[in-house]
């Protein structure tokens, strides 16, 4: 049998991180409809290898991270769209990554702690702290530097 590939014509694949587990969401944006699939390995050609994780981690993702998926970030000349790329926790904060949703191969990405509102919510607030800027950088290529473009 041969190896098939499959791309969806209508969905946006967006790969990303909820803690240690790699993920891809597949977004139907004109039907409002999102699946999401555990990347359970990658081969070496790239071909990805997908899992159906299962309606119970769906649900608790999506509670977790629905809010701060898709973000919309005021800069200085544009208005940049980010997509998550990782949702984590570093020294007891919790942080998210996000990459440019336009331009993913840009390799341009951004993070923010996210602080929980206590409503499923967060607020995402930049990081001002040069020594907790710097720990969360270390934390991210230690933890994701291999899935990151220069």
């Amino acid at each position: 049998m041969s190896q098939q590939k499959f791309r969806f014509g209508k969905g946006k694949e967006y790969a990303f991180f909820n803690e240690h587990v790699h993920l891809l969401l597949i977004d139907f944006e004109r039907d409002n409809k999102k699946e999401l699939f555990l990347i359970a390995e990658q081969e070496a050609d790239g071909t990805y290898i997908l899992d159906y994780p299962g309606e119970l981690f769906t649900e608790q993702l999506h509670e977790l991270t629905g809010s701060i998926f898709f973000v919309q970030v005021q800069e200085e000349e544009r208005e940049g769209k980010y997509v998550l790329g990782a949702y984590f926790t570093c020294e007891r904060k919790t942080y998210a990554l996000y990459y440019d949703r336009e331009h993913p191969e840009s390799g341009e990405m951004v993070f923010f702690r996210a602080n929980s509102t206590g409503t499923g919510t967060y607020d995402l607030e930049n990081i001002t702290d040069q020594e907790e800027y710097q720990t969360v950088v270390e934390f991210i290529m230690e933890r994701y530097g291999q899935f990151l473009q220069a």
